[in-house]
């Protein structure tokens, strides 16, 4: 756990996004290191585009910025193409040694933003509380298979909040092993249902699962956190599957990938923390 805590002691995840299955096989798992963006990027990489589906949740209305600022929870939007519109919610931020400000989501999210605007490049955006969605960013990276399901969002503009203690102060970041290790309570914030915690189940490889949390679809890419018995939080990961349906019934199961991996490889900084 890269913490302060442990520093000391060895000193002395519109309609919503649909998600049920954990993930889809055929791509590796990316482990080359990624050169920092330049200020202004077009390119992506993506694992073949799984077609998303609609799905009718009345009375659930995605939460949004209450101002334009984006920040880790928020809801993060695809422009509607057709029957298509899906709303997924922004994880952690990283700054990159030159500078470059990114944030991590989901990787299904890239994809489903790649098939709005095949074209181009997949463009992120933002709701705001006037019901109109604005452009903050570029996917420079999408990976969906068995393994793991994270995307990482270059952004563009100022206005950034870099919010990663959405849930409270959080101190640094958690290795599967530190996970593994230290067993300690699993809570997300997700753009649909807010904040929850629940019990870590397993972690395998870079996934970690949990039960009792109450995420849904459009929580997918929310920032996942470790909840010590300290009370401080550390980042885990994002949001990538949940098996609670929109009207409350489902098993509270879920899974997130691992970012730890992507901020240690990219010597990147994890923004927001204390």
């Amino acid at each position: 756990m890269h913490t302060l805590r442990r520093r000391a002691r060895i000193a002395a995840c519109t309609l919503p996004l649909a998600i049920g299955a954990a993930g889809c096989a055929g791509v590796a798992p990316e482990r080359a290191t990624l050169e920092p963006p330049p200020p202004v990027s077009t390119a992506v990489v993506t694992t073949p585009s799984v077609a998303p589906y609609p799905v009718d949740a009345p009375g659930r209305a995605p939460a949004v910025a209450s101002v334009p600022t984006t920040g880790a929870g928020i809801a993060t939007f695809v422009d509607s193409f057709g029957m298509y519109s899906s709303v997924c919610t922004l994880g952690f931020f990283a700054r990159y040694p030159n500078g470059q400000i990114v944030a991590f989501t989901a990787g299904h999210c890239a994809e489903l933003a790649r098939q709005a605007r095949p074209d181009s490049a997949p463009v992120a955006r933002y709701l705001t509380s006037a019901g109109s969605s604005v452009p903050f960013g570029e996917y420079i990276k999408a990976t969906r298979n068995r393994r793991q399901d994270i995307a990482i969002i270059q952004v563009q503009g100022s206005d950034v909040r870099a919010a990663a203690d959405a849930i409270g102060p959080v101190t640094g970041y958690s290795t599967a092993a530190d996970l593994r290790s230290g067993r300690p309570e699993i809570c997300i914030v997700g753009a649909r249902t807010g904040r929850s915690c629940g019990v870590l189940d397993d972690v395998v490889g870079t996934k970690v699962r949990w039960a009792g949390i109450p995420a849904v679809e459009g929580d997918s890419g929310g920032p996942v956190y470790a909840r010590w018995p300290d009370g401080t939080f550390t980042a885990v990961g994002v949001v990538n599957s949940v098996h609670t349906r929109a009207d409350g019934t489902g098993t509270g199961a879920g899974t997130a990938t691992l970012i730890a991996d992507d901020i240690v490889v990219n010597r990147m900084t994890l923004m927001g923390t204390t």
